[in-house]
């Protein structure tokens, strides 16, 4: 996603301007011409849900108008840093993988642990990671109150704030600090982004390396144009501020459970500035499935209507008022839930009555209404940049309308609007089918009006054809989103699972335990703390035990396992297996090294093969074409090597993909461009040579864990031997991707 290019830049505005145009006169003449006298409730309900969606996105083209992408300045030393890391009743590993990642900060600093559940179990914790630990007797205004407790015990002049299962990157704060050369900012935020990609909040495409996340637009393109009008929000984790800002507000907000964003009103209204750094320094865990991911929503949205009737942002002194209109855009939101059920409920009451909020639906109505539709679609899709979807947002608008309508009811309810309560994120879990009963509610209304249409115009109780045919392909419509959400959010009523398995390409060595015989070569394609899942040429019964060593960058992690899982493909004369290994009695030394290794690199690492957004129109049309120049067919192999004539650092190294004329070579040794490699690909006992130059040479940034990307184009005389395994590379992508799939 690029911001820079003037000439996408500048056509996406003229369409954001004509949009608005057109949708503006779309609504006067609604206004002037179509209202039905005869159903006035019902002509102004949906004129005001349209009308709902003018405003909305009228504000988003404002907000997202100049998104502002920073540069980090070089970081200033010997500033003083706290990092908070408040909790409640996260589990000890979640918050042990966090600790340990504190403690890995570059930068100096000390690491606080807010426990507002007072468990002697963390406080051992801390006393062993050496975190100071801190607990309070009671928990009044919750986080808010909390993160005030720890200011408290604090003197340090900025504070770094993690929420418990939000590991940082290393480099974190020396990434961020350097903003704060300038006395006016007050906070600096970066992304809140989720590794668990398989969460009720993700759409992967493994095979095509893309990704969807609900709240990739926010934080890829609303929060970079907040930041041009300087609005961006502090987010409640993933953030450096000031204690100087803090102390100026009187600390952190307690007038709403969403404190976070009446803290960044204050904030703000005090004149202070605000800096949004768009780069992923840190990775979180995602709402896993659907009860989860209801609370937390749910809860953001009464904490907005809290903060609209504290801080409301539109007469708030202090403010300017692009400020006070980004406020707005972002919190009227829940709203949405009452312009969708008007939405939904349109079509089968005109079907079913025959009434309709407008004068006539006939062909000068879709003359007007179509344009409309179709400019408005293209136009947000732009003003997007790639990581909307409106196809998809809408699918998540029917996941959530029913959330968004109770936000509305709960604030009414004595002492239920201020319950703070934390978001359930890992382990394994079932949520209440009753959770997808609203939108079963639309799907059954929707199809049960169609039919009854259509029963009354073959009994010919009826002649209105072309009003029926219009209001059921609306039905249809809303009925494919209610179905396509209640098979997505089936699936996402319970978790398998009790953690999310990392994707990697790490050489390994595995022999049978206690077994004298060599070491045969696999590659671990996904982690946990837990287990592993290695990729090999040959079976491994079920409930074997096996030594693997697993060959980081740095040192060798030797770990005893169990197979719990084999699924294997005859590839020609290769038994391919994918062995599913539970670790045994494994030291928590090991665990921690694992632990650190696979979220302070693996987890960043597998993120940046993803792409979070599509190539609109206008970049395709306009962009550089460089941008969309296509390598030969690539697919994933996976496959272990060992690297001939390797004279400085490990000689294992995995091929990741492999096409007919080149592979991707992964290793924690940098091969300069135009050197010559030779590799044998080990295929269980058999070994193929291959040899080639380096064409291309990246760098995975890590000073603990160092990685690089080596693309080399095989020289031609191997070409027999590279068809050979480009044939088997393709069916282990095939074999491997299917499996993901199932699981």
């Amino acid at each position: 996603m690029d911001f820079s290019n003037r000439r996408v830049e500048n056509a996406r505005r003229v369409l954001a301007a004509v949009t608005v145009f057109v949708s503006a006169y779309y609504l006067y003449w609604r206004y002037t011409e179509t209202f039905n006298p005869l159903a006035p409730g019902f002509s102004w309900a949906l004129f005001g849900a349209e009308v709902f969606g003018f405003v909305t996105t009228a504000l988003f083209y404002f907000t997202v108008w100049r998104p502002r992408i920073r540069t980090a300045p070089p970081p200033i030393p010997g500033r003083t840093v706290d990092v908070f890391i408040p909790t409640k009743d996260e589990t000890i590993p979640v918050l042990r993988t966090t600790l340990l990642a504190c403690n890995d900060l570059k930068y100096p600093h000390r690491t606080l642990v807010l426990d507002d559940g007072d468990r002697p179990e963390v406080e051992a914790l801390c006393r062993e990671l050496g975190c100071v630990y801190l607990a309070r007797k009671s928990s009044e205004h919750a986080k808010a109150g909390n993160l005030n407790h720890g200011l408290r015990h604090s003197d340090a002049e900025y504070v770094a704030l993690f929420d418990a299962d939000h590991v940082p990157l290393p480099h974190f704060i020396d990434r961020l600090i350097g903003y704060f050369a300038d006395d006016r900012v007050g906070f600096v935020q970066v992304p809140q982004e989720f590794y668990n990609i398989d969460s009720i909040q993700h759409r992967t495409d493994r095979k095509g390396k893309t990704i969807w996340g609900e709240q990739h637009l926010f934080f890829s393109v609303i929060q970079p144009g907040k930041d041009a009008w300087n609005a961006a929000f502090f987010v409640g984790s993933c953030a450096i501020l000031r204690r100087k800002t803090l102390d100026d507000i009187g600390g952190f907000a307690t007038g709403s459970i969403t404190e976070d964003m009446l803290t960044s009103i204050r904030i703000h209204s005090r004149g202070w500035s605000s800096v949004y750094h768009r780069e992923h320094l840190a990775y979180g865990i995602a709402a896993q499935t659907l009860e989860p991911f209801a609370i937390q929503r749910q809860r953001w949205g009464v904490g907005n209507w809290q903060v609209f009737a504290r801080a409301n942002p539109i007469f708030i002194k202090g403010l300017t008022l692009p400020q006070r209109l980004c406020y707005l855009a972002s919190m009227v939101y829940p709203l949405e839930g009452l312009q969708k059920i008007i939405f939904y409920l349109t079509p089968p009451i005109a079907l079913v009555t025959g009434v309709l909020p407008m004068r006539a639906l006939d062909v000068d109505y879709l003359l007007h209404f179509v344009p409309y539709f179709l400019l408005s679609t293209y136009g947000f899709n732009e003003m997007a940049r790639g990581v909307g979807g409106q196809v998809m947002l809408e699918q998540y608008s029917m996941a959530k309308y029913f959330t968004y309508l109770k936000t509305m009811v709960v604030p009414l309810i004595p002492g239920k609007g201020k319950i703070f309560t934390v978001t359930p994120k890992a382990g394994k879990g079932r949520s209440p089918p009753s959770l997808i009963l609203p939108q079963f509610l639309v799907l059954l209304i929707s199809l049960a009006a169609i039919l009854w249409s259509l029963v009354e115009l073959l009994l010919g109780r009826r002649s209105d054809g072309f009003i029926v045919a219009v209001n059921c392909f609306w039905a249809l419509y809303n009925s494919g989103l209610a179905l396509t959400i209640i098979q997505f959010d089936y699936r996402k009523l319970f978790q398998r699972r009790s953690e999310f398995r990392i994707p990697d390409s790490v050489p390994a060595l595995y022999r049978a335990a206690g077994d004298g015989a060599i070491d045969r070569m696999a590659v671990a394609d996904d982690l946990t703390e837990e287990g592993v899942s290695l990729l090999a040429v040959g079976q491994v019964p079920v409930g074997k035990e096996l030594e693997v060593s697993l060959l980081l960058p740095w040192t060798t992690l030797r770990l005893a396992c169990q197979a719990v899982r084999e699924r294997s493909v005859s590839i020609g004369r290769y038994a391919i297996s994918h062995i599913g290994l539970r670790f045994v009695h494994v030291p928590q030394a090991s665990k921690d090294l694992l632990g650190r290794y696979l979220h302070e690199a693996a987890v960043s690492r597998f993120m940046k093969d993803y792409a979070l957004g599509y190539r609109t129109y206008l970049e395709r049309r306009f962009g550089s074409r460089a941008a969309v120049a296509e390598r030969a067919q690539r697919s994933l192999a996976y496959l272990p090597v060992m690297v001939r004539d390797q004279t400085d650092g490990p000689p294992y190294a995995v091929i990741k993909d492999l096409s007919d004329t080149g592979l991707l070579l992964v290793t924690t040794h940098p091969w300069p461009l135009g050197a010559r490699i030779a590799v044998d690909v080990l295929l269980g006992e058999e070994r193929i040579s291959l040899s080639g130059h380096v064409v291309r040479s990246l760098t995975r940034p890590n000073e603990d864990y160092p990685g690089y990307l080596s693309g080399v184009r095989l020289e031609e005389d191997s070409s027999e031997l590279v068809r050979h395994l480009t044939g088997i590379a393709s069916q282990i992508e095939e074999f491997v991707h299917g499996e993901r799939t199932t699981a």
